[in-house]
């Protein structure tokens, strides 16, 4: 009798634990589509707010010093982004490694793997918006440093042709 409680029991734990490893799997996936989703999104919205000074070259003579409030914002938006990205990459890596216990649970020995609580996917998504938020700043000392001095040597011209 105790024998058929304890097997009965572990079956029930194995479920659980597979339970368990499929709610964390999609909550993987989650995490990591919502990274993604998260990093194409907010690179487009930076870029376009940085190239408004070179698009709009008719604004940026007329605003003058200004229009270096358009990579001021893309600067802002950067840092910003890339401390709400720290936030979701721990919160993916805490259930990524959660993940990995109860996979190892139910693993035999020879397929379960080490272990390294800081991978290649968070290190890359980092280094990527670090390397955002110094472009922004490179950016912003470009349209101030050569940028603006150039426009205003430009001559503005007042006639409707579209060459001018």
């Amino acid at each position: 009798m105790k024998i058929e409680i304890s097997s009965q029991q572990e079956k029930q734990n194995e479920v659980d634990h597979l339970k368990q490893a499929e709610y964390l799997w999609e909550e993987y996936k989650y995490r990591h589509d919502l990274i993604w989703q998260r990093t194409f999104r907010f690179t487009a919205a930076i870029v376009l707010i940085s190239i408004i000074p070179y698009l709009q070259q008719d604004v940026a003579r007329l605003l003058g010093e200004w229009i270096l409030l358009a990579p001021l914002l893309a600067f802002i938006l950067a840092g910003f982004v890339f401390l709400v990205m720290l936030n979701e990459l721990d919160l993916f890596g805490r259930i990524k490694e959660a993940y990995r216990r109860q996979q190892d649970k139910l693993l035999d020995c020879d397929l379960r793997h080490p272990f390294n609580k800081k991978g290649h996917f968070e290190f890359f998504v980092v280094t990527y918006f670090l390397c955002l938020v110094l472009l922004s700043i490179a950016n912003g000392l470009i349209v101030w440093l050569v940028w603006l001095p150039a426009l205003s040597k430009q001559p503005v011209c007042v006639c409707p042709c579209p060459w001018c």
